[in-house]
């Protein structure tokens, strides 16, 4: 009896410690699985809170949904069989407007998504939880919600969007999908706006998160999933070329078998780029499989099926030499 109730304890000082530093996973049941889960979480180790995660389908549902519980005041909603939009409500229907968009985009998007990433998990494989998208109409209101919604969970994005993902003991969630009311201002009268990028970019990094819970992965670098994502947003758009010096520095920090350096730009511009560069060299059908390759085994090990990774890497360097435009590219200070 002792014993039990020191358990019990245990079990209930754990519940409490994850209640104040992830309120987004205290909800969710104890079980080996999650404690396995939780004693890798404490150790701070990324490859083994992933193995760890056990293979979908997931259980939550939008019965949890964080849109339902956290609004900060009057907010509206467009619902459709994938999705979620939460809106501003205002008086001149603006907010309304661009949810309607917003669906109609998502829609657009998730018919090209399987094609590119070899997968996509509908709501009916997700126990029917759709994808939540939040439109907040301030600047200000952006930061409150990713402060409320994060919870120290996973953030891809930038200054116009980002999504919010949990990885936790059912696998990869996607909160929210948060996207900058300046992502609906259309600067480029020969481009689409902002946000349809932000969109194309985040539905891409979740769905190919949501896709390794899929096949129990291993930890894949940030390079390659930022790049697979943004060149997916760019819709066959080049990024400008980079200046000598940027070429240099990816020459010498930057191996297709390691993570790139974190801390700067160089990982996003080095991935895309790398993505670019291979779907030029090799196909669009070649790139599809290489990420699909992905789901089961690592990066380099993809890559090493029909390619050496010594020659791959100066491949991609004169590539980025041949399409070198100075006047046009990003100085190495901006890195």
């Amino acid at each position: 009896m002792v014993i039990a109730l020191a358990v019990i304890g245990l079990v209930i000082a754990k519940l409490y410690d994850i209640g104040i530093h992830r309120p987004s996973l205290a909800y969710r049941q104890l079980s080996p699985q999650t404690i396995m889960w939780l004693n890798a979480f404490n150790q701070a180790d990324p490859e083994s809170i992933i193995k760890a995660a056990p293979v979908g389908p997931f259980e939550w549902s939008n019965k949890d949904d964080i849109g339902q519980k956290r609004k900060m005041g009057k907010w509206g909603k467009e619902e459709d069989a994938n999705a979620i939009v939460y809106y501003r409500k205002d008086r001149d229907a603006q907010g309304q407007l661009r949810a309607r968009r917003v669906i109609e985009c998502v829609e657009n998007i998730i018919l090209e998504l399987p094609s590119y990433l070899s997968t996509y998990h509908y709501p009916t494989d997700l126990n029917g939880r759709k994808m939540a998208i939040y439109l907040p109409d301030k600047d200000s209101e952006f930061t409150t919600l990713i402060n409320k919604l994060s919870d120290n969970g996973l953030l891809g994005g930038s200054k116009y969007g980002c999504s919010i993902i949990s990885i936790g003991p059912l696998g990869c969630q996607c909160k929210a999908i948060i996207v900058h009311p300046n992502a609906f201002i259309n600067n480029n009268a020969d481009g689409d706006p902002e946000f349809i990028r932000v969109l194309r970019r985040e539905l891409a990094y979740y769905t190919y998160l949501a896709g390794l819970d899929y096949n129990k992965p291993t930890h894949r670098q940030a390079w390659f999933i930022q790049g697979i994502s943004e060149h997916f947003s760019l819709e066959g758009r080049r990024l400008p070329a980079f200046t000598p010096e940027m070429i240099q520095r990816m020459e010498q920090e930057c191996a297709l078998n390691a993570e790139f350096p974190a801390k700067n730009k160089l990982s996003q511009l080095g991935g895309t780029s790398f993505i670019q560069f291979y779907e030029q060299a090799f196909g669009q059908v070649a790139l599809s499989d290489l990420i699909e390759a992905t789901y089961s085994m690592p990066v380099d090990s993809a890559l090493c099926r029909t390619n050496d990774l010594t020659e791959l890497k100066q491949q991609w360097i004169e590539y980025l030499r041949t399409e070198q435009a100075p006047e046009n590219s990003p100085t190495d200070t901006e890195l």
